[in-house]
């Protein structure tokens, strides 16, 4: 009989530590979900094909100012409602550069998909250029509108988008979207 009672007192002494290990094993498998890491997607600039930085949007949310921009997009074709750094500044950032001493450059926009466009040094340094990395018209972060033409294409991670008058794909200015990297020659 002693040693029924004996048992008995050496669960009862481990009760509190085996619910707590239990209690701590719930928590840890409960929030698989939510420990998952929002996506911080980045841009590489190159010179030719040599690699010299690589920026992650959150660190651009850091150091840049982003704007909320609304426009005529000519990809949607409808007004749109984007969160966006000014294009200057990531060239800027990503290049370590000053915009205003660079001229008769030319920056390539390459795109997830495979498309490529170009502006030139002194079209990157007007006002008016964006990179997109919100679109406000859709709820959450991650998700974007999909672009109504070319298979339902997602402009995400990134989007060059221009706001000014004559800033349009007719007049020779680059609306990539899908953008990963920019090459500077």
């Amino acid at each position: 009989m002693n040693n029924l009672f004996r048992l008995a007192g050496s669960v009862t002494k481990s009760v509190p530590f085996i619910s707590i290990l239990l209690i701590f094993i719930f928590v840890a498998c409960s929030n698989d979900e939510e420990k998952v890491p929002e996506s911080d997607p980045s841009i590489v600039f190159s010179m030719g094909s040599v690699e010299i930085n690589e920026i992650s949007r959150g660190f651009m949310l850091s150091v840049l100012a982003s704007h909320k921009i609304s426009y005529y997009d000519t990809v949607y074709e409808k007004p749109k409602n984007l969160v966006a750094f000014k294009l200057r500044d990531v060239l800027e950032l990503g290049y370590e550069i000053n915009l205003d001493t660079i001229r008769n450059s030319t920056f390539t926009f390459l795109a997830l998909d495979g498309f490529q466009d170009s502006a030139s040094s002194h079209q990157a340094n007007e006002p008016g250029g964006y990179i997109a990395f919100e679109d406000l018209d859709v709820e959450g972060l991650e998700n974007w509108e999909p672009v109504a033409i070319e298979n339902n294409n997602n402009p995400a991670p990134f989007y060059v988008v221009w706001i000014n008058e004559g800033q349009t794909p007719e007049d020779g200015y680059p609306w990539p979207y899908q953008l990963y990297a920019i090459d500077k020659d």
